[in-house]
This record gives C-alpha cells, sequence and structure tokens, in this order.
C-alpha cells in the first residue's frame, strides 16, 4: 500500500501496456522515462520544491545563524536530478529521433546526495542549514541515477548546471 510501489508499478503497468499495444498497432512507439525533473512551477512534492519551501520558511522564523531543516533519512542517498528545460528537451529528442519501441532514461548522470542538496538550496537564501535526520522514507532507495546512454546517442546533453537550475527554481519558489 505505499504510494512508491504503486506509483512504480503504474509506471511498469503502461509501459507494458503501450509496448504489447504499440508492437501491432502503433508505427512508432517511444517510452520516455524522466528521472527527478525539477524547475518552476512543477508542484510541491519534489524534492527541490519541498526544501525551497521549507527552507524559505524557516528562514523567516531564523534571521540569524544556521537554519535548521531536518531531512529523511541520513543525507546520504543519492539522487540525479535534470532542470525542466533540458527534460523537455530530452523528451523532443527522444520523440524525434528514437527508435519505434526504444526506452529512452531522461535524466543526468550527475549523482547528488540529498544532503547536498539541502545546502545548496540554502545557499541560494544566502544561509547555512543545520541538518538534522529523520526516519527515512517508506520504499525509499539509498540511490537513483539513470543510464543516459540512449539518449546521448540521440545527441542529447544538458544545457542547465545544478546550481543553475536550483538558482532559479529557488527564485520562483520564493515569491511563492
Amino acid at each position: 500500500m505505499n504510494p512508491r510501489y504503486s506509483y512504480a508499478g503504474g509506471k511498469i503497468i503502461s509501459e507494458l501496456l503501450a509496448i504489447n499495444y504499440g508492437r501491432k498497432r502503433f508505427n512508432r512507439l517511444v517510452i520516455v522515462r524522466p528521472h527527478n525533473a525539477y524547475g518552476p512551477n512543477m508542484g510541491n512534492e519534489h524534492v527541490i520544491p519541498q526544501f525551497a519551501l521549507r527552507i524559505r520558511d524557516a528562514v523567516k522564523q531564523h534571521a540569524t545563524g544556521k537554519v535548521p531543516l531536518t531531512i529523511q533519512g541520513d543525507g546520504t542517498q543519492t539522487r540525479a536530478f535534470i532542470f525542466v528545460n533540458d527534460f523537455t528537451e530530452g523528451c523532443a529528442r527522444a520523440f524525434l529521433h528514437g527508435e519505434h519501441m526504444g526506452i529512452y532514461h531522461v535524466g543526468t548522470e550527475e549523482e547528488v546526495t540529498i544532503a547536498t542538496i539541502a545546502q545548496k538550496v540554502a545557499a541560494s537564501f544566502g544561509r547555512d542549514l543545520e541538518l538534522q535526520f529523520g526516519p527515512p522514507a517508506p520504499g525509499g532507495t539509498p540511490r537513483r541515477c539513470p543510464n543516459t546512454a540512449k539518449i546521448r546517442a540521440l545527441g542529447f546533453a544538458p544545457k542547465v548546471s545544478l546550481d543553475e537550475g536550483i538558482q532559479k527554481t529557488v527564485a520562483w519558489y520564493a515569491q511563492k
């Protein structure tokens, strides 16, 4: 009943349906698997927007010194993030140039710890963090990093650095 498992199961089921139906019915089917896309106005439930909103509020409550922030787990979990503009470019490249029945992971292979992401978001507010650790997310994994070789073979390369993307994202969420 864990939402993480339902999310993963839904993705697998939809891909299987598309592939099995697509074999006979579609002239062209391309599957894109997004990996931690982030950016302005992309919801409040993902890592970077959550940190931006929580740190924004914590900064208001703590005018000086380090800002306390509790994160899930011990902060060593890694993820690879891709800015939304790069993600849409990767999707377009897969749809335009990908092979029929091809599966393309659109993301980056730049792994970064969750603690580092939190520190980068805080730095966008001009502050340092005092990280506090909580229980890990149920169903969470210690590492998530896609193999992007197939999308890179189509000429895709992200343009927005993680630092630049976080700055743009935090600027948007800070005004929310």
